[in-house]
């Protein structure tokens, strides 16, 4: 049945409240975190309706579910098995979520930044030479919200998001627009490393913004490409005294 224990990993998460969204979340954490491996069967439906007290309604539409993300295939003969994850779809905001959950952060970080460093400068550019009047008022507003929200917190990682989204609007390439999902992701839990990082980077944002509004395609890849290391670099920075601050705590508590 279920456990306080698995709830709690996840933040507490109440089964009672959603017992679909419950099985989904259980079920695409423990795939993604290895405890199921790719090609293994996931065990049957009145097996995981059992373990989760639900009807083999509510575990076929959680399977439904995953299977969209790609963590599974259902056949008919071979029943629930995991699929490899190359099946997966990584922009899924739930799935980075869960992937986020169970990687090392250092891991964590060094994948989407690797990402964005190669898909953000180029978007920058090309939103520099093919922005209409309105794309590039839409940057425009949403640094200045970036501005505008005095402190760190949902409003600010929302404004955050959309001057990111509008710069990738602003290259007119509707492949681009995926990566919202990830930057989404990436700037909530860098916001939660440190909330310093909101503040620090807000002058480079203003050197993309221009570079944009000046439709100087060069001085927008390299603010963004800018923007992006130092950023990274940074998290990395926190990421260490972190560690160093647990390991101080743990030899104290030793002593």
């Amino acid at each position: 049945m279920i456990t306080s224990d698995s709830a709690a990993r996840r933040g507490g998460f109440s089964p009672k409240r959603n017992l679909f969204s419950y099985v989904v979340e259980e079920l695409g954490w423990r795939i993604v975190g290895g405890e199921f491996r790719p090609g293994e069967p996931l065990p049957n439906e009145a097996v995981l309706g059992e373990e989760f007290g639900a009807s083999r309604s509510v575990i076929r539409e959680a399977v439904k579910s995953l299977a969209a993300k790609g963590l599974l295939e259902s056949r008919t003969r071979t029943g629930i098995r995991v699929l490899a994850p190359m099946h997966w779809n990584l922009l899924d905001p739930q799935l980075l979520g869960w992937r986020y959950s169970t990687m090392q952060p250092q891991q964590f970080y060094r994948e989407i930044f690797e990402i964005r460093g190669l898909i953000e400068p180029q978007a920058a550019g090309f939103a520099a030479e093919r922005a209409s009047k309105a794309e590039i008022a839409e940057i425009v507003a949403a640094f200045a919200a970036m501005e505008a929200a005095n402190q760190p917190g949902n409003e600010a990682i929302e404004a955050d998001l959309r001057f990111h989204r509008a710069v990738l609007a602003a290259a007119h390439n509707d492949l681009l627009l995926q990566m919202g999902n990830l930057i989404g992701v990436g700037l909530m839990v860098s916001y939660r490393l440190s909330s310093e990082s909101y503040t620090r980077f807000l002058p480079l944002h203003k050197e993309v913004a221009d570079a944009i509004v000046a439709r100087d395609a060069a001085a927008a890849r390299d603010a963004m490409a800018r923007l992006l290391v130092d950023t990274h670099t940074f998290l990395k920075t926190q990421l260490n005294r972190s560690r160093r601050a647990e390991t101080s705590g743990a030899r104290r508590s030793r002593a």
